[in-house]
């Protein structure tokens, strides 16, 4: 069986990978550690916050 490059894949190409293989940690773990490496300060937000920025979002068309 051949293992899989997880390293070489795009962004989303990986996310696309878990979200095929949700029991796969190996690959979760390589997700999390790229999403980490690209925003290592993420700003933490309350609910309120959240849905605010959801809402702008939205609204402004983005993802």
């Amino acid at each position: 069986m051949t293992q899989t490059n997880f390293i070489d894949m795009t962004d989303a190409e990986l996310r696309a990978y878990v979200l095929q293989n949700p029991h796969n940690t190996e690959v979760f773990h390589v997700y999390v550690d790229r999403l980490h490496a690209a925003n290592p300060n993420p700003r933490l937000m309350s609910i309120e916050e959240a849905e605010a920025e959801l809402e702008r979002r939205v609204s402004q068309g983005q993802r």
